[in-house]
């Protein structure tokens, strides 16, 4: 199993943003660990000089213990069969991070998503509004850890 095209996209990553911790984990998988404040710059770079062209997924990681979340976005090549998984670190009491949407429009609900489950506000998102939860939920948010279901 050859990763040469992994290899020479994980570098090619490293070598445009310096900050970022980026791994091979395996064939057609890359993970890149960047500061939030690079999310808008490495997702239009991977989008337009790298050809990366499709959000999969977004989620949240609860570090409670952290006082944080780890935000992952799984971003496909449809041409060079890669997925990037994008991950950034947010403050637990501030858990916000500038919306995708500009680069990749199908992000709209992977984002909503993520804003009702876990409370993350996605600055500039154009509908954060409810998606899955129920019109008069509490606003708990209830993918958090210490979130507690109310009889």
């Amino acid at each position: 199993m050859s990763l040469d095209l992994e290899n020479k996209l994980a570098e090619e990553i490293k070598s445009h943003f310096l900050e970022a911790e980026v791994k091979v984990q395996r064939k057609s998988r890359i993970t890149v660990f960047i500061g939030r404040e690079l999310m808008i710059e490495i997702a239009r770079y991977l989008n337009k000089k790298m050809g990366f062209d499709q959000v999969v997924s977004v989620s949240g990681v609860d570090k409670i213990k952290e006082n944080a979340f780890i935000i992952v976005y799984h971003i496909w090549s449809t041409s060079k069969k890669v997925l990037v998984t994008l991950k950034t670190q947010v403050p637990r009491d501030n858990p916000s991070l500038p919306s995708l949407i500009k680069i990749f429009e199908g992000v709209n609900w992977h984002e909503k998503e993520t804003h009702e489950m876990f409370g993350i506000k996605f600055e500039g998102h154009p509908d954060l509004g409810r998606l899955l939860l129920p019109e008069g939920w509490d606003g708990k948010f209830p993918l958090r850890k210490d979130f507690t279901l109310t009889q």
